[in-house]
């Protein structure tokens, strides 16, 4: 009994209380993208293991066949304007909502479903079930 009431104490002490606790992954915490450019972001984000992007300009395309956007990017928080000079290029499902990935492009490499190389086709299929996770 003495211990339950310590360690009672013990996690009712402002200073327990205090203690980070560690980060959530981003499956867990993220929200399913509403919008070309958001789902866009994310797809690179995800291809990039980074959590954060200086985005630059975005193109985006919701109500062409199929939706898509295409955006300049830098994993550098602090680049310049001039600096942000990477791009990717992402399609998406027509009237789905979350939006679905079909087909993305970063660095001369498109990546796809019916993409030939397996490596390609392998990163395609792990960005879908990221997205899949995302509540």
């Amino acid at each position: 009994m003495k211990r339950f009431i310590a360690a009672a104490l013990l996690v009712a002490t402002p200073a327990f209380a205090q203690t980070p606790s560690p980060a959530p992954r981003a499956t867990e915490t993220a929200a399913r993208p509403q919008t070309v450019e958001d789902a866009c972001i994310f797809v690179a984000k995800s291809v990039l293991m980074v959590k954060e992007l200086k985005v630059g300009v975005v193109q985006a395309f919701p109500d062409l066949t199929p939706p898509g956007a295409r955006l300049t990017y830098s994993t550098r928080m602090d680049a310049g304007e001039g600096d942000i000079t990477d791009e990717i290029e992402c399609q998406f499902d027509t009237g789905t909502n979350p939006k679905q990935v079909t087909r993305f492009c970063m660095d001369s490499t498109c990546y796809a479903s019916d993409s030939e190389d397996p490596e390609d086709r392998r990163r395609f299929e792990e960005v879908q079930a990221l997205m899949q996770r995302l509540k």
